[in-house]
């Protein structure tokens, strides 16, 4: 069985520090960040950042490309669930530093602290220098629609246990 993206798939596009909507291709974030909304992995099993540099300035590097998980949707106890540093998961030693570089982070929504109640995501890139323009597309995809699942009925007790499928 095949399936379409636009089935099962959400997209969320990056948002400047003002709080407007974000024109997913036209960020310019030198000296500053923007970011993804939060969004529920609620029946989502996967998500996927994706940014790609415009016309960036040469003298600078994308210091910051990480995938972030919070509590609710208005970020409550936020906290990294990918790493940016030397040797991290966007390795900072080996940064995103030219037009048209791109990187893309995947991830599970088991990775998720769901210990903590952490059921939100959001995509977060950051450039410290401002030396000309540093523009950036950025866009955080969700997939693979989980549909709650039914609790297969069973014995209530140890030993044999029969399990009903309605649908054969």
């Amino acid at each position: 069985m095949s399936r379409r993206l636009s089935e099962n798939a959400s997209f969320s596009e990056m948002d400047n520090l003002t709080g407007s909507d974000g024109e997913p291709f036209l960020q310019d974030i030198g000296g500053t960040n923007a970011q993804t909304d939060y969004v529920t992995m609620s029946n989502y099993d996967r998500a996927s950042f994706y940014a790609v540099l415009g016309t960036w300035d040469s003298s600078d590097d994308l210091d910051e490309f990480r995938i972030q998980q919070a509590s609710d949707s208005s970020g409550t106890g936020v906290k990294d669930l990918t790493t940016d540093a030397s040797g991290g998961n966007y390795d900072t030693d080996a940064p995103l530093d030219a037009d048209g570089d791109f990187g893309i982070i995947e991830v599970r929504a088991e990775d998720l602290d769901v210990d903590e109640s952490f059921d939100f995501l959001r995509g977060y890139v950051a450039e410290a220098g401002n030396t000309g323009v540093d523009n950036i597309g950025a866009v955080l995809t969700r997939y693979e629609y989980s549909y709650p699942k039914k609790e297969l009925q069973g014995a209530a007790v140890t030993g044999s246990k029969v399990y009903v499928d309605p649908g054969t």
